[in-house]
């Protein structure tokens, strides 16, 4: 009997556990099914979600594409809005009851403008709350990479800058020449001395239409001198012998002086000041001359000349 016993209550065990596991297989296939499994129904157009108050609906778009903004229909009953952490994540919330018993369900629309530029077209109907989670998926197009910027092109130069610009540059590098050979190679013959002081000309250079004279003034005298700014005069003389036994002055014109550049223009007994001159040269007759002239402040009347031409 005790043998029969313990058979009965294996048979017993052995039967609860089989319809135990009979009863689970259902409830693990239907964990398993895709939609569910991830909780979102999939909408197709014309996109339609019924909703109800007191929940929160949620709408999932592409990963790809985020919401720019949403725009209702009707703001009164209902509430959207993007996930402000995901914002490929979309919120829509009933606000009110859809009306009186009898009439019709309040509807209307939401558009969701998207960063691709897809508006979506979405018709909430309030009421009756069917799930509270979608998705809504469309092929969503890669951006294309902007082109690197081209950089400008330089602007063209024209011919007569560039024939300024090689000009500029000869002449300073012709002054440079003729101010190095003034200073480092003083000369101490040929001397033209004038009211305390002696003009050595070294040398005139043409360079287009210009003209480059250099010369050094040296103090002679015995006390400090300031210089008076060098000059370029045309010197017409007298027309005729009885002109110039009357003691008729010479007429003389000054020249104008593009570039002037002297070392120093305070000498004390024995300094040198280094110096050039740019001009454009006076077209003249046999009896005009072109003439250097250097002076003294405190002896005006009595300059250092030097013919030129």
């Amino acid at each position: 009997m005790k043998k029969i016993a313990e058979l009965a209550v294996l048979l017993l065990l052995a039967s609860v556990c089989f319809a135990q596991s009979q009863t689970g297989e259902p409830d693990q296939r239907k964990r398993t099914m895709p939609n569910e499994a991830e909780g979102l129904v999939p909408l197709d157009q014309p996109y339609t979600i019924s909703t109800a108050p007191h929940f929160a609906i949620l709408v999932q778009f592409p990963k790809a594409d985020s919401i720019r903004r949403i725009a209702l229909g009707d703001s009164n009953y209902f509430l959207a809005e993007a996930d402000k952490d995901d914002p490929h994540y979309a919120i829509v919330k009933q606000t009110q009851t859809s009306g009186e018993k009898g009439k019709p369900a309040v509807e209307t629309n939401m558009l969701v403008y998207m960063a691709s530029g897809r508006v979506i077209n979405i018709m909430l109907q309030a009421g009756k709350l069917v799930e509270t989670a979608y998705s809504i998926d469309y092929p969503v197009p890669r951006a294309q990479p902007e082109p690197a910027p081209v950089p400008p092109s330089p602007p063209a130069v024209a011919v007569e800058v560039l024939e300024k610009a090689n000009r500029e540059r000869a002449r300073k590098d012709l002054t440079d020449k003729m101010l190095a050979e003034v200073k480092n190679n003083p000369k101490k013959q040929g001397q033209v001395i004038g009211g305390g002081l002696s003009l050595h000309f070294y040398r005139m250079e043409r360079l287009d239409e210009l003209a480059l004279v250099s010369f050094d003034v040296e103090n002679t005298s015995p006390g400090v001198v300031d210089l008076e700014d060098p000059r370029i005069n045309l010197v017409t003389a007298s027309d005729n012998g009885k002109d110039r036994k009357k003691n008729i002055p010479a007429k003389v014109e000054p020249v104008q002086i593009s570039e002037s550049f002297v070392s120093i223009n305070q000498l004390s007994p024995g300094a040198r000041a280094v110096c050039l001159l740019t001009f454009r040269p006076p077209v003249h007759d046999g009896d005009q001359q072109v003439v250097l002239s250097v002076s003294n402040r405190a002896m005006a009347d009595h300059p250092a000349t030097f013919r030129i031409e």
